[in-house]
């Protein structure tokens, strides 16, 4: 089964500065994840733009939908998955971790 996700560059190369390595527009579509991985050197976050979803931040998991935001710590993990019957739509940002 192919992925039902879509993900969108919106800046990329000399534009990300070296320190953010991923800004992206991402859509999940109704019934597909982001599978839980972890996140090393680095950290995360989603702007969820439009929809509802289920983040899992390591072993807690909470409802999600427009206008909230999660971050993901250095060394830790998350997932994330569309619940209903519209796209979830959020932005995401990888920056590596300050030295």
């Amino acid at each position: 089964m192919a992925d039902r996700h879509i993900t969108e560059k919106l800046l990329e190369g000399e534009r990300l500065s070296g320190k953010v390595t991923l800004f992206a527009k991402v859509t999940i579509l109704p019934g597909d994840e982001l599978p839980y991985h972890e996140h090393h050197g680095e950290t995360e976050t989603y702007h969820i733009l439009s929809g509802g979803g289920m983040y899992q931040d390591n072993d807690k998991t909470y409802p999600v939908q427009d206008g909230m935001t999660t971050f993901c710590e250095d060394s830790s993990g998350h997932a994330i998955s569309c619940l209903g019957e519209e796209p979830l739509v959020f932005l995401a940002m990888i920056q590596k971790k300050a030295e």
